[in-house]
């Protein structure tokens, strides 16, 4: 009998479903959201691997688990998987940290900063608004923008993405400071975190949620940006206070936000979806037909090498 692979994302690349198909049993997600907890405590003792996304991995889903071998995380982050209860029943969990996902978040990052600051999505939005139908005003003064080279962003964490935003940022003309503790990169004005808030027009974060991290982006360094900066978050969502950022917003110490990454996701009645100097995107920073290609190939690959023994699993975390 064969293996059972469940993909439990609720995307995966057609290739890479029928190299799966052709090894294994394979049964997708057909929800179009992450299963919840309940939903995986039910339907996890069958399968022996797992294509995963954001669905919550806890002790009592492993409990549940008593064939899995593997979970190749579709992605980077894997703070929805509790490692040590995984490491304890020895299963194996990868994730797929390949330059191509860097670069898809990167180029995503560098175009929500310049939609801020050229305003295209309000503009964009004002065109279609019933404001605009009745009055057959251009309003055109409301949508001055920032130039490039008046503009100065602040990377929160110089790790892979946050190198490439910084590349990209300093090829477009943009002056660049960072803040991280664990990287010194000579070509770069590097910080302390008060002072990347303080000095910044635009401050992009790129840091991974862990102890260190979350909920650190509050709103004492809101309040030391200037008033009308920008602030992006195409990282994780737990790290931001995201009441502190409502309220930055909303007291214009933020002109506009853009946010990739919610609380809770998909959002239900998030505030952020209505506030009018916020752009909210569904957490497709990394998705470029590149990047989740050479995702896919690599957690399909995770999973063939652990089933079948074929080699060894890429990025394993545990």
């Amino acid at each position: 009998m064969a293996d059972k692979v469940l993909i439990a994302d609720e995307w995966f690349s057609e290739q890479h479903v029928k190299r799966l198909q052709e090894r294994f049993d394979v049964a997708r997600n057909t929800k179009a959201r992450w299963y919840r907890e309940n939903e995986l405590l039910d339907m996890i003792g069958e399968y022996d691997a797992v294509i995963a996304g954001q669905e919550p991995y806890t002790r009592q889903v492993f409990e549940k688990a008593r064939k899995l071998k593997i979970i190749a995380r579709r992605g980077i982050g894997y703070e929805n998987i509790d490692l040590e209860t995984a490491r304890k029943r020895g299963v194996c969990v990868t994730n797929t940290p390949v330059h191509e996902e860097y670069d898809a978040v990167a180029e995503f990052t560098l175009a929500l900063i310049l939609d801020l600051l050229r305003k295209t999505v309000f503009a964009c939005e004002f065109l279609r608004s019933d404001t605009y139908k009745s009055t057959r005003l251009w309003k055109r003064e409301d949508f001055f923008g920032s130039s490039i080279h008046d503009i100065s962003i602040g990377i929160l964490g110089l790790g892979n993405i946050g190198r490439e935003v910084a590349k990209l940022a300093t090829k477009l003309g943009f002056t660049v400071i960072y803040s991280d503790p664990y990287v010194d990169e000579e070509t770069l004005k590097r910080v302390s975190m008060n002072e990347l808030f303080e000095q910044a027009d635009v401050v992009t974060i790129h840091v991974r949620a862990t102890d260190e991290t979350r909920g650190m982006i509050n709103y004492d360094l809101f309040s030391r940006m200037k008033k009308g900066s920008y602030f992006v978050n195409t990282a994780r969502p737990n790290v931001v206070k995201t009441n502190d950022l409502k309220l930055a917003l909303k007291k214009g110490i933020l002109a506009a936000a853009a946010i990739d990454v919610f609380d809770t996701e998909p959002p239900v009645d998030d505030e952020l979806l209505r506030m009018k100097n916020v752009v909210v995107t569904p957490h497709i920073a990394g998705f470029t037909y590149t990047s989740l290609d050479s995702i896919d190939r690599t957690a399909a690959d995770n999973v063939i090498a652990v089933l079948l023994n074929e080699g060894v699993p890429k990025n394993r975390i545990v």
